[in-house]
């Protein structure tokens, strides 16, 4: 497989496993405690990544196992645990869209505390996501207006740490 088709599968397939996480989290709080699920999740994501990335471990300095920690406790640790606890009040489908923020964080996080130089043609594509999710969210309260939307600041919380996990991979880790 060439390169270019093998970035649209690795698309798709982290497409299909990110997209069902939501749906696949509320089911299995049906039997797991919030806490019990993150826990899982943290077990789960840690195995596969030893697996695969083994081998890598010992080309790491001191200083890359700082940020590697950093983004891991952002990325890895804190959202199951968020998320799980969210879904417990909201609907799979409104976490989704809460979510969607990540690319908007993203962008203010890389300004404010990384120096990030964003393209306008970056500044147009996330406010126009910002617009979508803002009306799929008011969309959604109008629609179910039972939910505790407190709860999505546990999503917005993990969205801030996915932002400032990609920031801290591109300035410190990239290679």
């Amino acid at each position: 497989m060439n390169e270019y088709n093998k970035k649209w599968f690795y698309l798709i397939i982290l497409s299909l496993v990110w997209g069902s996480s939501f749906i696949l989290i509320k089911k299995a709080l049906l039997g797991l405690t919030a806490l019990q699920l993150g826990s899982l999740r943290i077990v789960l994501a840690s195995t596969f990544l030893l697996v695969f990335g083994y081998r890598s471990l010992k080309r790491l300095s001191l200083t890359d196992w700082k940020w590697i920690f950093l983004a891991g406790l952002l990325s890895s640790f804190f959202p199951p645990f968020l998320f799980a606890l969210a879904q417990t009040e909201l609907d799979s489908g409104v976490t989704s869209i809460f979510n969607s923020v990540v690319p908007l964080f993203t962008t203010i996080v890389g300004l404010a505390l990384f120096g990030a130089i964003i393209t306008k043609r970056q500044i147009v594509g996330v406010f126009i996501g910002l617009f979508g999710t803002l009306a799929l969210i008011l969309t959604g309260m109008e629609f179910d207006p039972n939910q505790n939307y407190w709860y999505s600041i546990f999503i917005l919380l993990s969205a801030l740490g996915y932002a400032l996990n990609i920031n801290i991979i591109k300035k410190h880790l990239y290679i």
